[in-house]
């Protein structure tokens, strides 16, 4: 049992149920409704991430099961001169966060994920500017429900990610008035929707 907003609650059976609700709500978005839906995501993303140093790493991901798909953005970057990075998991609870030139350099990894090949770079987590964090749901305060992995949770909490700027990215059938919470999962500091840039609340 947990508690979330003063709610003793199941967590787990909750968090799942919610997965097989959010999955279904994503799968239901019309295949033009999407791509307008990711165009209008890319470009904010891409104006924002403007503003961001230079000389630090933006982490992306590589969309499966219908996530929103940032490969459009990750090329605009590259073109710019910028720097981005991929997660690659190293272990079963460790993740980090790799240099990628092209997108030619993602390989099959975890879990039939694309991501780097056992000899792209490791970023450290003090030279991540943003993370650009998939999910199956965000609510309005940064809560993010995952796939349960927990990967991107630990990776977050780690002293040197202190100043990472997490961005939950996802389409507006995700977005949910509030969200079931551990202690350990980890909020994201705006939300990324094809409306916009979005800060969460407390």
């Amino acid at each position: 049992m947990g508690c979330t907003r003063g709610r003793r609650i199941p967590i787990e059976a909750d968090k799942q149920a919610l997965r097989n609700q959010y999955r279904v709500k994503r799968a239901a978005i019309l295949p033009d409704a999407r791509r307008r839906q990711e165009e209008a995501i890319c470009a904010h993303a891409q104006a924002l991430l403007r503003a961001l140093p230079m000389n630090g790493f933006v982490g992306l991901y590589a969309a499966v099961h219908g996530e929103v798909d940032l490969a459009p953005l990750a090329e605009a970057l590259l073109r710019e001169g910028a720097k981005i990075a991929f997660p690659r998991v190293e272990g079963p609870s460790h993740m980090e966060f790799c240099a990628v030139q092209s997108l030619a350099d993602l390989r099959t990894g975890a879990y039939g994920i694309p991501a780097p090949g056992p000899r792209a770079q490791v970023v450290r987590p003090d030279e991540m500017a943003a993370v650009l964090v998939p999910g199956l749901a965000f609510a309005a305060d940064g809560t993010r429900l995952g796939y349960g992995g927990g990967f991107y949770d630990r990776y977050l909490k780690r002293p040197e990610a202190a100043s990472i700027r997490r961005i939950g990215v996802c389409f507006v059938e995700q977005l949910a008035d509030a969200l079931p919470r551990h202690l350990h999962d980890v909020r994201m500091h705006e939300l990324l929707t094809e409306r916009g840039l979005a800060p969460c609340r407390a």
